[in-house]
């Protein structure tokens, strides 16, 4: 889902967000039958390690197949370097990884591309050669890139303004079911027939989204992931649109999982994913978890980790069924320390790693980030 707001008066915040796709047992060979099906074994093998979080299994498996020009295996790696799953992460080694991938045709490297030049992530900022590489994910077919693209023509971003080829690009990602174009289709058409534009002030509650890393489940053919959520803001201290919880609410730790907490109503939310009914979250500063202190080397309110691939619990327990792993670190991550309680030290998560809830829990609502920091300082002081 997109974070930040859309100002409907051709205004100073835009929008453009990552998706980041995995295409399970797809490749590009041909010939060679049987290589191919060994091919596509082995990336299946890959991407349940993936999914295990046996990271290093995984970049080798796909390390290899890439080297044999494997799409998605360079597309996988593409985004473990992003989301610093891979050894030696790097966004440079990233944007390499997703320009191959791109190099044969893969419409979404072609937009994680554009992303990387459009912020200037592992390539020196170029925002005229991301409207480029947007431009050729849109005609494939891609929802984000049509609906990115659309929005650069509306609001007048590197291209000069046209609101008539705004329209088009983002009713094909309304088409698909792009939850944040088909509100602003309707203000494009709205001004189209010369109607008042507005901003929209009413709580409502999360349409479709892509979900994270952390649980992948297969939509129309594809396995999605959303990986972050990238903007830019001439103005932090305007209003925006903001996610809280509207009555108290258990979370998970995936869909119908194990719960996990208890949030009260009023609590401020980032959602990081969704998944049909379901909406993946983090709190402003991270999810509160746990990590065996062995692991850890801690320095007064910080701690680094000390080993290798060590994974982050909801509870100080080892128990699979009432502490699922949530995610885990690489040596030499930082982390905030929250508390330690017997062989456990408590921790702040990183945004990425989040819970579950309930879509019909969530509102949205419009405030300043001043006054949502102080909503967020306010439900710690009661004990959230």
């Amino acid at each position: 889902m997109l974070l930040e707001t859309f100002n409907c008066c051709k205004m100073q915040t835009t929008l453009f967000r990552l998706v980041v796709k995995f295409l399970i047992g797809t490749t590009v060979c041909l010939s060679f039958l049987d290589q191919v099906s060994a091919q596509s074994a082995r990336y299946e093998e890959a991407f349940s390690a993936y999914q295990s979080q046996n990271f290093s299994d995984a970049e080798v498996a796909w390390i290899e197949l890439a080297g044999n020009g494997d799409v998605n295996a360079q597309y996988a790696l593409g985004v473990m370097h992003l989301r610093q799953e891979a050894s030696d992460s790097s966004p440079a080694a990233a944007f390499s990884w997703f320009e191959k991938a791109a190099s044969q045709g893969h419409s979404t490297a072609m937009f994680n591309l554009g992303v990387a030049y459009w912020e200037g992530t592992g390539v020196e900022k170029n925002k005229d050669q991301a409207l480029k590489l947007w431009e050729q994910s849109a005609q494939k077919g891609d929802s984000g890139a049509q609906f990115n693209l659309g929005l650069a023509y509306y609001i007048g971003e590197e291209r000069a303004p046209d609101i008539k080829t705004a329209e088009k690009w983002i009713s094909l990602a309304a088409e698909q079911d792009h939850p944040e174009a088909k509100r602003i289709l309707g203000v494009i058409q709205s001004e189209l027939d010369g109607g008042q534009q507005a901003i929209v002030t009413t709580s409502q509650t999360l349409t479709e989204g892509s979900v994270d890393v952390s649980d992948v489940n297969q939509v129309d053919g594809e396995e999605k992931l959303e990986t972050a959520s990238l903007s830019t803001s001439s103005d932090q201290s305007s209003e925006r649109f903001w996610k809280t919880i509207n009555e108290t609410t258990t979370a998970y730790h995936k869909p119908d999982g194990v719960a996990l907490l208890e949030l009260p109503a009023g609590t401020p939310i980032d959602v990081i994913g969704q998944d049909g009914g379901w909406a993946r979250f983090s709190l402003p500063d991270g999810l509160r978890t746990w990590i065996y202190s062995k692991f850890i080397t801690i320095d007064g309110e910080h701690g680094v980790i000390n080993a290798d691939a060590v994974r982050v619990r909801p509870r100080p327990s080892t128990d699979n069924e009432s502490s699922p792993p949530l995610g885990q670190y690489k040596r030499g991550e930082r982390v905030s320390v929250v508390n330690e309680q017997g062989d456990w030290t408590e921790i702040r998560a990183p945004k990425n790693i989040g819970a579950w809830l309930m879509v019909t829990d969530i509102l949205e609502y419009r405030d300043s980030k001043k006054n949502r920091q102080l909503q967020w300082e306010q439900s710690l002081a009661d004990g959230m």
